[in-house]
This record gives structure tokens, C-alpha cells and sequence, in this order.
């Protein structure tokens, strides 16, 4: 066992750890949980079979904390929490649905979107880029690619609001009523698409089938849930974290700017710097293990930092640094192995659709307040920045109706 922790796991501290020998730390609802930090041991962590995603090969004392009963639920018959084989028979599932295809069909709509929110900022100079053009042009896409009715929109929104902010800024009783209505309205949603298929990748997962296996309407709902937690949130940190590294180092900027072949190389160094999702949790010992020279019993609570592994310099050197000319394709940012990011392509796809519209509309963009005066919401998993107020000079005019 690591030296700190024989003589007691240390209390959780804010702020990106530095990449160390496994330790124990106490997580805020005062459980343990072993953090894993340097990337050495965080890839072989994330390809390491006997690290459980199922809850229920973690400790039973762990389950309330988890949200976890020992039953089946639309919070946890989706790929991210299962283990192979189950876990190979749903990514297939999805995959049917969730096409190269699929994902590239959405291009023209993406730029749709994005063209109509830069357009309603591009007068005044000035704009709040989260709230304004990041969070909606993201959250439109996924609804539209779900197939959610536009009638339905603002309620969806609201309640994936409070169901994504579990922890930060949502209590547990509002969370319970928002899963409840995601219960009801995807069951009814899913029979809908059922009895009608339409284009959207509801529809993809209801009619995905191989040798007469297909999805239960369980894992249909769960999947979608998945979507809402992790199929958002990752970009919209992406390109807000992204956009204010460059803002950050003006020279990159300007290179990124002219050189569109530039992009696609930038697009990975920022997910290697800013790493969207600070930390994956929930994987289970399922035996007693060393993991990085720590001793690890069965069904204790494992989580791999995977921005401190992407800042680890023995893999990255100058890893606090932006260098767009770095290759950083061996990041972890969007994971690795079995649970890689499926929606990883997509999300490539919006950051570089976002970024170059971003960057060719708009000049002289600077930060309108003093950086000390960005916050970032407090979490264990997300790297979310609050808000991200610019200026600008637009270089194009704005539409016509």
C-alpha cells in the first residue's frame, strides 16, 4: 500500500491532482475511493477487465451512495454500465444506430445551428459564448438528433438541467421528480418512434437488431439517459475550456485562424489540456488487486483522473502548456478501450464546425472581464466553466431573415 495511504485515506482537495503513485482518498460524502492519476496506470486502469463498471460488484456499502438498490433502473441498463459481454451486445446495439452515416448527415444541421446563434450575437459586439452560442448550439443538435418535438423542447431542457446537475446544482428531491418524468416521457416517446420511425436516433436504437437481438425499451431509455449526461456536457467543456485556452495564447489563435489544417491537431491538444471530464467514476475491484502498488479489495471504489493523467509530463512534457504543434493523440480524454467515447466523432465534428465558423466570423476575440473573474462549477467528474463573456468584431454580416 502507497505511504499515504496506510495511514489513512486523505480528504478529496479541489483542484487537478498531480499525477502520483495510487492513494486513497475520502471523497465530500466521506467514502473512499482509490484515485488513479498518472497515465501509465490510468490506461492500463481503463483496459483492465477486472475493474468493474457494474454496481454490483462494488461494496454494498457503497450502494446508497451510488443511488444504487440492486435494481434494474433507467439509470443503469446503459453500456457505460455494464461489463462484457453485456457490455458488447449494447455498444453493437448502439452502433447500428449511431452511425458513421448517421453522425455525418448532421453536418449541414450543425452549421445551420451555429450559423443562426452567431448571427443573433453578431451586432452587439459582445456575448456571453456559453450561454449564448455553446450550451444551445450543443443541447439542439442532441435534442434533434433524439427526435425530441419542439413542443417538448423547453420542458426536456429544463428537466435535463436539473437531472445533469445532480450534486452541483440540483438537490436529490428535484432530481428524483426530473428522472420520474424522463421515465414517463421516454417510455411514451419510445412507443411513439415504435409504432412510427422517423430519422432520428430514438428510432435508429428502436429498430437496431442483430440475429433477432435488439434493445429492450429499458435500455432504449437508459441509453438515452447516457446521451443526456455525457452526450453534451463533454463538448459544450470542450469548446469552452477550448476557446478560452486559445483566448489564452493569442499566437496559437491567430495560427489556428489561417491555417484550417491547423484545427483538427488543435481540437486534440485541447482536449488533452482541459480534459472535459476531470475524472471517470464508478469502476469495482472484482478481486483483491494491486493497481499502481496499492493493495485494493474487492468491490472498493475505483476513479481514474484523466486530466491528470493527460497532464502527467512524463507523457506530455510541458503538460500545463498549450502547443497546438504537440502530437496529443494519445490523450485520455475521451477514455480508452472498451468504454472509449462512442460519441467521440460527433463530438469532433461540432468542435470543428463550432470553432472554424467561431474564428472566421468573428475577430479580436478577447475576454470582456477580467479572467480572475471566471468561475468554474465545483465538481469531482466535469470541467465546467460558468460562463465565458467576450468581445468581438463580426466580419460578416448578419443574415437575412
Amino acid at each position: 500500500m502507497h505511504a499515504d495511504a496506510a495511514a489513512g485515506p486523505r480528504p478529496w482537495t479541489p483542484g487537478l491532482p498531480e499525477p502520483r503513485p495510487v492513494e486513497q482518498l475520502l471523497l465530500p460524502d466521506g467514502n473512499p475511493v482509490w484515485m488513479i492519476t498518472r497515465y501509465e496506470d490510468a490506461l492500463a486502469a481503463l483496459n483492465n477487465r477486472k475493474l468493474s463498471k457494474n454496481f454490483d460488484n462494488a461494496l454494498p456499502e457503497l450502494w446508497p451512495s451510488l443511488g444504487y438498490d440492486g435494481r434494474k433502473s433507467i439509470l443503469n441498463q446503459h453500456m457505460n454500465l455494464a461489463d462484457p459481454p453485456e457490455h458488447t451486445r449494447l455498444r453493437r446495439l448502439v452502433s447500428k444506430a449511431f452511425t458513421p452515416r448517421r453522425v455525418a448527415d448532421l453536418a449541414e444541421r450543425i452549421q445551420q445551428i451555429t450559423d443562426e446563434l452567431l448571427d443573433a450575437v453578431a451586432e452587439a459586439g459582445t456575448a456571453d459564448l456559453k450561454d449564448a452560442f455553446i450550451s444551445p448550439l450543443i443541447s439542439t443538435v442532441l435534442y434533434e438528433m433524439l427526435g425530441v418535438p419542439l413542443a417538448d423542447r423547453d420542458e426536456f431542457e429544463r428537466n435535463t438541467y436539473i437531472f445533469v446537475g445532480l450534486g452541483n446544482s440540483s438537490g436529490p428531491e428535484e432530481v428524483v421528480a426530473s428522472v420520474g418524468w424522463f421515465e414517463e416521457y421516454l417510455t411514451n416517446l419510445t412507443a411513439q418512434r415504435r409504432a412510427e420511425p422517423g430519422p432520428d436516433l430514438i428510432s435508429g436504437l428502436v429498430q437496431a437488431n442483430e440475429d433477432g437481438d435488439a434493445l429492450a425499451d429499458l435500455e432504449i431509455r437508459s441509453t438515452v439517459m447516457l446521451l443526456l449526461l455525457a452526450g453534451a456536457e463533454t463538448t459544450i467543456n470542450l469548446l469552452s475550456n477550448g476557446i478560452l485556452a486559445l483566448l489564452r495564447n493569442p499566437e496559437q489563435l491567430a495560427e489556428v485562424k489561417s491555417d484550417p489544417e491547423a484545427l483538427g491537431p488543435a481540437i486534440e491538444e485541447l482536449l488533452r489540456l482541459t480534459s472535459p471530464v476531470f475524472t471517470v467514476v464508478y469502476r469495482f475491484a472484482t478481486q483483491d488487486m494491486v493497481l499502481g502498488g496499492a493493495q485494493v479489495r474487492a468491490g472498493e471504489h475505483v476513479m481514474i483522473s484523466l486530466a491528470a493523467a493527460n497532464h502527467d509530463a512524463g507523457q506530455f512534457p510541458e503538460p500545463r502548456t498549450l502547443d497546438i504543434h504537440r502530437d496529443a493523440s494519445k490523450h485520455l480524454a475521451l477514455g480508452h478501450g472498451t468504454h472509449f467515447c462512442i460519441g467521440a466523432p460527433l463530438a469532433r465534428l461540432k468542435a470543428r464546425i463550432a470553432l472554424r465558423t467561431l474564428f472566421d466570423r468573428f475577430d479580436d476575440l478577447q475576454l470582456a472581464d477580467p479572467e480572475e473573474k471566471l468561475t468554474w462549477t465545483p465538481s469531482l467528474v466535469a470541467n465546467s466553466l460558468d460562463h465565458l463573456p467576450v468581445t468581438f468584431t463580426a466580419t460578416t454580416p448578419v443574415a437575412a431573415g
